[in-house]
Order: C-alpha cells, then structure tokens, then sequence
C-alpha cells in the first residue's frame, strides 16, 4: 500500500474503532449517542470500502504501466542480445564438424556440454562472417561484439534503470563485469606480452579457448546471458523473441559449418592464455 493512503487508512479505522467502543461502552441515558456512534461506523465502513476500492484501481493501473515501460525497456535489448546470440551461436557453428543431431527447442538449449566441447576447436585467427573492407579474424570479432555488448547494456542501465526489476539489473551488472568479458577484451593484449610485444599475425592459428579453464569462464557467462534472454523472452510478444530457428544452421548462412574449426586442439594444461597456439604437427 502506498505511503500517502496510509494516513486515511488508519484515521478511518481509529474513528470506527471509536464509534464502536462508543456504541457498547456508554451507559442507556446516552442512547442518542450510542446510535449515532453505529450509524457513524456504517458510513466510515462505506467509506473505507471505497478507498479500498479506488486503493486497488491505482495499484493496478500503476503495475500496468509498469509492466508495460518494462516491456518497453526489453525492447531495447533486443538488439544487443540478438547480435551478441549470433556472436555465440557463429562462434560453435564454425567450430563443429556437423550440426548436432538434437533438436534445439530454446536459444538456452544451445549451451550443452557439445557446445563447450566442440568450440575448443574453433581457430580464432581464420576470417569471420562479418562485412567489413578489410577481413576480420574471429578474434577481432569476438573483441568488438563484447565491447558493443558491454556498452549496449551499459547505455540500457543508465537509460531505462528505474523500469527493471533489481535482480535484472544485477544480472545485467554481472554480464558487464563478468570475467570471460574482460578476458576477451584483456587478450589481445596479453597475447602480445606473451609473444615479446611483438605484432600478433593471423596468418598464425589461435585457439583462445583451448584451455578448459576459459571454457569454464564462458559456461558461467553463458548461463547469466541465458538468463537476461529468458527474461527478454518473457516480456516481449512472440514476433520480437529472441529463437534458434533452423535457418541459421544452413550452409548458405555464414558461417559455413566447420568453416574455421582446426584439425586438433593443442590443449597443454600448463599453457597460459598468451600461448593458446595450434600445432601444425
């Protein structure tokens, strides 16, 4: 109940509690009283009924309006979450040697335990299915899709923050600052300091997620991102859900299957995320 129907409340329930004690407290000789005290307490009942009434009309006008500025605020996004989908769903695509004989009923379906064990064979150096003039390793792909996302749901939170529930916006702050995104924006960096800060080239295979160490990284993102497009899902009408339809699995959509999965993870347990390279051996 709001704050400012408080007040009414409590002075009409003081008043008929008044009436009341009035009613059987005073002796025969102010019978007057005593029915003026009831016919007092019949009409604070109808006024109190109606103050409900009008009470409950403004808490449900008020949550629709919510609802629907909430619904608003997830269409903004919608954008952000699509791309950052394809970046995912683009990513296992060209890492896997055939499509999964599975039937992907939900986006979060996509996240098995074959997702996290084929993308360990995607060669993050090879051209990525973006249009741009000049090719785009998938390293760089990946590194400014995290950057767009980040900001995007930056943009969203500073923008829309008063019209999502907190434990979205906690979610929201966990994707931002998650760990696998600083990772993905720290590893062109590190990258250089483990090869002696010389220019990364490639034409050199690169498998940034061969250590089932950063592979753990992106299942815990992937599960917070799965739940913000849950979320997203269940507050938009169904033509603007985010869905894995079987379109994107066809050949004439880029990424080809396999287009840039490698021949064999070089997969050292003492390796470090600087020194993530494939052998040609």
């Amino acid at each position: 109940m709001k704050d400012y129907l408080k007040t009414p409340y409590v002075l009409l329930s003081g008043l008929l509690l008044l009436c009341f004690l009035a009613s059987f407290i005073l002796p025969a000789q102010f019978e007057w009283i005593k029915n003026f005290s009831l016919e007092m307490a019949s009409e604070i009942i109808g006024i109190l009924l109606v103050v409900f009434s009008i009470d409950r009309v403004i808490a449900l006008e008020q949550k629709k309006e919510k609802k629907k500025l909430e619904k608003v605020t997830c269409l903004q996004l919608r954008r952000p979450l699509l791309r950052h989908f394809y970046l995912i769903f683009n990513l296992f695509k060209a890492s896997i040697a055939e499509k999964p004989n599975k039937e992907y009923e939900r986006v979060t379906d996509l996240f098995d335990e074959y997702f996290f064990q084929e993308i360990a064979f995607l060669d993050f150096s090879q051209t990525a299915p973006v249009f741009t003039i000049a090719d785009t390793s998938w390293s760089e792909y990946l590194t400014r899709e995290c950057e767009q996302f980040q900001e995007a749901l930056n943009n969203t939170t500073e923008k829309y923050a008063l019209f999502l529930p907190p434990d979205i916006l906690d979610l929201i702050e966990e994707i931002i600052n998650d760990p696998f995104i600083w990772l993905v924006l720290q590893a062109q960096n590190i990258r250089q300091l483990g090869n002696g800060n010389k220019d990364n080239s490639n034409s050199s295979p690169y498998n940034f997620l061969a250590r089932k160490e950063i592979r753990e990284l992106l299942r815990d993102y992937t599960q917070k991102f799965s739940k913000l497009l849950i979320y997203y899902n269940e507050n938009v009408p169904k033509e603007k859900r985010i869905e894995l339809t079987n379109e994107l699995w066809n050949n004439d959509v880029p990424p080809k299957i396999g287009s840039s999965r490698v021949a064999r993870k070089s997969v050292e347990e003492n390796s470090t995320p600087e020194t993530m390279e494939i052998s040609n051996a």
